[in-house]
């Protein structure tokens, strides 16, 4: 089972359909990912990098079930997932949700603006069964582990930062103990320095909880700073894939060339 990848993708195809005429049919698809395949070993973070409209965020939406598959295979460690379900030999169907929890790039609008941060963050447990007091004792253990006080159970998302609120994020998904976290774009919302917090923050957790991630940027300095290995996306296509270090210090494929070609860099010259 250790060796087993946390993610196992093959052949994953997404298309949208494009409407038109009087009664708006299906005139054709556009395909935004186009027969990708990847692996994210346990415990390690594989990043996906391109330019925006490269197929990133359609590509994780679609393994927790947000955005619909036109063809491929999706496994969770070595288990096939069936309609939002992994469903093992002799075991109850066990969900997505439970093993994997996703974390958008805008923490605001990720939260409910009219629920407390208690509501929020007890949800998913009470949803799952979990008597509230148990539920809320978990949610102020995370509220510590990522350095929000307990305090803010009885507050609403307005009145945190930015950089507060995508801590918040981060617990809310680590209630329901998953094993995998899909991160989209969480730190390009944020200052420099908030993202620093957040990526050391990612980085102890992996390490505490044992999690993989599937982080998603455009940002090639946070991926340098966060990521076992990178994957790179050009039109929906995987076009390079390898060790970051190696693929960012030394890029095979045109396309990887240009894109770190784009990363603006301060160059001073010396006055005689």
């Amino acid at each position: 089972m250790d060796n087993v990848p946390a993610i196992e993708v093959s052949g994953l195809t997404v298309k949208f359909p494009i409407r038109g005429g009087v009664f708006g049919k299906v005139q054709s698809y556009f395909t935004a990912v186009d027969n990708v395949s990847f692996t994210l070993p346990q415990g390690k973070i594989l990043s996906v990098v391109g330019e925006s409209g490269c197929g990133k965020s359609t590509l994780v939406k679609s393994l927790v079930g947000l955005v619909p598959m036109a063809a491929g295979t999706f496994k969770l460690f070595g288990e096939t997932v069936v309609d939002g379900h992994l469903v093992g030999k002799g075991e109850k169907k066990l969900r997505v949700s439970d093993l994997v929890q996703m974390i958008f790039q805008d923490p605001f609008s990720s939260l409910n603006p009219r629920q407390t941060i208690a509501e929020i963050l007890t949800a998913p447990l009470v949803a799952r069964g979990v008597k509230y007091n148990d539920a809320e004792t978990r949610a102020k253990e995370l509220l510590e582990r990522v350095s929000i006080p307990a305090g803010a159970l009885q507050k609403f998302p307005h009145e945190f930062s930015g950089g507060q609120r995508q801590r918040l994020c981060i617990a809310r998904s680590l209630m329901v103990s998953p094993k995998i976290l899909l991160c989209d774009e969480v730190t390009s919302a944020l200052d420099v320095s908030v993202q620093a917090q957040i990526l050391h923050l990612l980085d102890d957790l992996r390490n505490e909880y044992g999690l993989s991630i599937l982080f998603i940027s455009h940002d090639m300095q946070v991926v340098r700073a966060l990521s076992d290995e990178v994957l790179v996306m050009y039109f929906g296509h995987v076009v390079e894939r390898g060790i970051a270090d190696e693929v960012l210090t030394n890029p095979q494929h045109e396309y990887t060339q240009k894109l770190l070609a784009s990363v603006p860099t301060i160059k001073r010259k010396i006055c005689p």
